[in-house]
């Protein structure tokens, strides 16, 4: 017997991946579309009791050589634990469907067999058969990095679907007393809530924004409005509204030594430093320092936001910029949806620069991003 392929039955979703599996394993050796399509309903009509039941039952799809006649067949176990009579309606329409059907222990462990024949007319070989070994090997990669692509957007949407509805809720709250005050004169506290009112909004404002800007990315719609600045002009101008950003911080700069122009969006850039700075100040403690240095060499401006905070795990380095991702380790204590790095990465990679991470000693990290710097500096150095 040769694996093809396997398939975990945890929910009704994976039915339907049984059932696809098996049609693409029928299509492969060239069987007719009706005998695909009777194997492939028959097993998952027995996949189907199997998930009812437990959500640890496993399908093993696999071709057999007996006298040089090869036989498709499909192999569902379960635990030991858990009963399945040949009297479950599922299994005898199954029955009726296929040639062979067989309910067996096998190793301690129950298993139910189908399979049909393959006509020698199809003249599978056993190359044949090592090449849908690799083939479906590949699907399977696939295959798990759609699920997990699933999984992460799945999360996220529990995530946004939370993080939307906080600031919308201190909204709806504030608004009822903002009115309430209103009503009875009471202009102070009627101010104070309107100020609350403001700063939800702008959470609010900065949620929705990060949640277009990720469709926008996708799609390749991001607009960009490119321009030569002299970045420290720049930063002189960014400095007043980083400290606003991070108040409970000290935040320094370092101009580069040399003045530099470089070709970026102003507006782009900008949400890149208040990304890495806000990020800095989030994951780590309040009155420590977040530093921004540049330099420049080889055609292009370094910038590094340095923070003293919790660090990043080598594990988790190669993730950050990812989509959705969070770090599980502290996801129950930082809001956020896992999109502002991604974000921050296609901005970078827009202007031809780069971006990556690294993990101070003995605490903290330093986001380096790279910007190219304009064609009129390159042209005097």
């Amino acid at each position: 017997m040769t694996e093809i392929t396997r398939v975990s039955l945890e929910n009704e979703m994976d039915i339907a991946v049984a059932h696809k599996r098996m049609i693409g394993v029928g299509q492969f050796f060239s069987l007719m579309v009706s005998t695909q399509t009777t194997v492939a309903t028959a097993l998952a009509e027995v996949c189907r009791v199997i998930v009812d039941k437990t959500d640890k039952g496993w399908l093993l799809i696999y071709i057999d050589k007996d006298n040089g006649k090869y036989t498709l067949g499909g192999k569902v176990t379960w635990p030991a634990d858990i009963v399945v009579g040949d009297s479950e309606e599922g299994l005898r329409h199954a029955q009726e469907l296929v040639p062979e059907f067989h309910l067996e222990q096998e190793s301690g462990r129950p298993a139910i067999t189908v399979s049909i024949g393959i006509p020698r007319s199809l003249r599978v070989t056993d190359k044949k058969v090592k090449e849908a070994v690799e083939h479906f090997k590949e699907e399977e990669v696939e295959l798990r990095h759609t699920r997990l692509l699933d999984e992460k957007k799945n999360e996220f949407i529990s995530v946004a679907s939370h993080e939307l509805k906080t600031p919308l809720t201190s909204i709806m709250a504030f608004t009822k007393l903002a009115l309430r005050t209103g009503a009875t004169g009471d202009l102070v506290k009627t101010q104070r809530y309107l100020e609350k009112i403001d700063s939800q909004v702008g959470k609010l404002h900065i949620l929705i924004q990060q949640l277009l800007d990720i469709s926008m990315i996708e799609s390749g719609k991001l607009d960009y409005h490119m321009q030569d600045r002299d970045w420290n002009g720049y930063m002189r101008e960014m400095i007043p509204l980083l400290e606003h950003l991070v108040p409970s911080h000290r935040l320094s700069w370092r101009p580069c030594i040399t003045e530099v122009q470089v070709r970026m969006d102003v507006l782009r850039i900008e949400q890149v430093l208040t990304n890495l700075v806000s990020n800095a100040a989030k994951y780590s403690n309040p009155e420590t320092d977040i530093d921004i240095d540049c330099s420049s060499d080889a055609g292009f401006l370094t910038v590094c936001v340095r923070d003293q905070g919790i660090g990043i795990s080598q594990e988790n380095m190669g993730h950050i910029f990812e989509k959705y991702f969070r770090d599980e380790a502290v996801a129950d204590r930082y809001s956020g949806f896992g999109t502002g790095l991604y974000i921050t990465s296609g901005i970078i990679r827009e202007h031809k620069g780069s971006i990556h991470a690294e993990k101070n000693e003995p605490v903290g990290s330093s986001f380096f991003f790279t910007l190219p710097l304009s064609q009129q500096e390159l042209a005097h150095a």
